[in-house]
This record gives structure tokens, C-alpha cells and sequence, in this order.
């Protein structure tokens, strides 16, 4: 038996993951503003995991959770590119690495809904998963020690981070 998050282990060395994130520091490498890369991944992770287990839904979804916040950023790459919403890209390109992966459909629907709805806002009805997404995408930002907080559409110095 695979333990909790080996499933999770195997995205992170999947072949493509791997190129995705390493396109994506490519482009950002000169960005001045927040990187898209593993450590952000991690870092939602991680608040979205610690999100949901506070409002008591996190349940057996631990692996879930990391799953969709690792990959829901991997189309950057092809927004930076193209212009096309990162969001719906990530869950495009997320779709084979969950299935060769193994993970159950009843979790890649759920986490392909996390990783869409990570761009929008908790008053907008999303899933349990999605609000946490889009939470935890906003407080993995370090704003308040940001050198480009002037030109950045997201520094909001009224934010607070605030667990419920």
C-alpha cells in the first residue's frame, strides 16, 4: 500500500511536472514580484492543508490538497507565453500527471475544480478545496517585505491573514 503522499511524490518527480517548473523559473527569472515554483507550491500547500484542517474538511484530503497546490500553477509558463488563463492550463496539463500518478477520479475532479478555482474569491461559491486554493495562494505571499509592492496588482496592505 502507496503511503499518504506518495502519489504526491511521484508529481513532484513526474518528468513533466519537472519541465513545467523549470520553464516557469526560466521565464521568471527577472520577475520582481512573487515566483510561481516548487517553494510556492509548498507554501500553499501548506496554508490550504492547515486551512481546511481548522475548519474541520480537511479529513483524509491531505493528499489532495498538496496535489492541487503544487500543480496549480504549472501553466504559467503558457499564460507568460500566450496570454491564455494559467488557471485553466494548469488543470489541462494536471490531468496526465494525476492519472499517471493513480490518483482516484473522484480526487482529480476535485482537485482539477481546486487548481481552476484558485484565482477566485471565497465569496464566489466555491468548493471547500477552492476557497482554501484561493486563500492560501493569497496568504503564501510575503507582501509586507516585497521590494515591488508599489507596482503589484496583488499587495493589498490591508490584507491580514486570518484563520478561521
Amino acid at each position: 500500500m502507496l503511503h499518504s503522499m506518495a502519489r504526491v511524490n511521484q508529481l513532484l518527480e513526474h518528468e513533466d511536472y519537472i519541465r513545467y517548473i523549470e520553464k516557469i523559473n526560466e521565464l521568471e527569472k527577472k520577475r520582481c514580484f512573487c515566483k510561481h515554483g516548487f517553494e510556492h507550491g509548498l507554501n500553499v500547500a501548506r496554508i490550504a492543508y492547515a486551512y481546511m484542517l481548522e475548519k474541520g474538511e480537511a479529513g483524509p484530503l491531505k493528499e489532495v490538497i498538496y496535489a492541487a497546490a503544487f500543480l496549480h500553477d504549472i501553466g504559467r509558463w503558457v499564460e507568460y507565453e500566450t496570454g491564455e488563463d494559467h488557471a485553466e492550463v494548469s488543470a489541462r496539463l494536471a490531468l496526465p500527471l494525476l492519472e499517471a500518478c493513480s490518483f482516484a477520479s473522484e480526487s482529480v475532479q476535485m482537485i482539477l475544480t481546486g487548481i481552476r478555482e484558485h484565482r477566485q474569491h471565497s465569496e464566489d461559491n466555491l468548493t471547500p478545496l477552492g476557497e482554501a486554493m484561493a486563500l492560501a495562494d493569497d496568504w503564501s505571499r510575503d507582501c509586507r517585505q516585497c521590494r515591488a509592492q508599489n507596482q503589484c496588482y496583488k499587495f493589498n496592505p490591508a490584507m491580514k491573514l486570518i484563520m478561521y
